[in-house]
């Protein structure tokens, strides 16, 4: 779906009858779907609040899509919306222990292990127990930015807050995960090119 289809189909979602926003909604919930669940289990821990956060999420996009001001500018407001209700379902219920599974339940590919793709498996469960461990602002930050591949300036609106305080969040919760990791995987994993 390119920019320009994306934009008809919030328009349609916004101004259409019934039928049509319907239609329009369902598209857009199966293009972002994957990205917003993957975002609400590692800013929550597990999959079933994560899972609970994406309906809040979807429910709220589509009840409220009339709120947003300019078409063009869904994608942000998507994370903005789900940014408020992780927030909101966190504070509400002050978060349990992580699953331990997430990545696994989350990868969908049901590949038999080899030695590269176990290591590698590994590693990625050691980032995200890491990141877990960042506090919610610091977790957000890493998570649009490295997971979704979000501009600062964007993170910015979605978190409310300065450009600049993202770019320092993004320091600090890399800093804290230099304490939390092996150099090489923070080098690898947290870049500071982009920034």
């Amino acid at each position: 779906m390119n920019d320009k289809t994306e934009e008809l189909l919030v328009a349609q979602m916004k101004r259409g009858d019934q039928n049509a926003k319907r239609i329009a909604f369902a598209q857009i919930y199966e293009k972002y779907r994957p990205s917003v669940f993957r975002s609400a289990c590692l800013i929550s821990g597990n999959s079933q609040d994560g899972e609970d956060i994406t309906q809040e999420t979807f429910v709220k996009v589509f009840t409220h899509c009339t709120d947003l001001k300019s078409d063009t500018m869904f994608r942000y407001w998507l994370f903005k919306i789900l940014n408020r209700t992780a927030w909101t379902f966190l504070n509400r219920k002050k978060s349990e222990v992580p699953d331990e599974d997430i990545l696994d339940k989350a990868d969908t590919n049901c590949n038999p292990l080899t030695e590269e793709l176990f290591l590698k498996k590994e590693q990625q469960t050691q980032v995200y127990q890491a990141v877990m461990q960042l506090d919610y602002k610091l977790r957000l930050v890493v998570i649009l930015y490295y997971y979704n591949e979000l501009t600062t300036k964007q993170i910015a609106k979605i978190a409310d807050c300065c450009e600049g305080t993202v770019k320092s969040r993004l320091f600090t919760a890399r800093r804290r995960l230099k304490q939390l990791l092996p150099e090489e995987t923070v080098k690898n994993e947290f870049s500071t090119e982009q920034i």
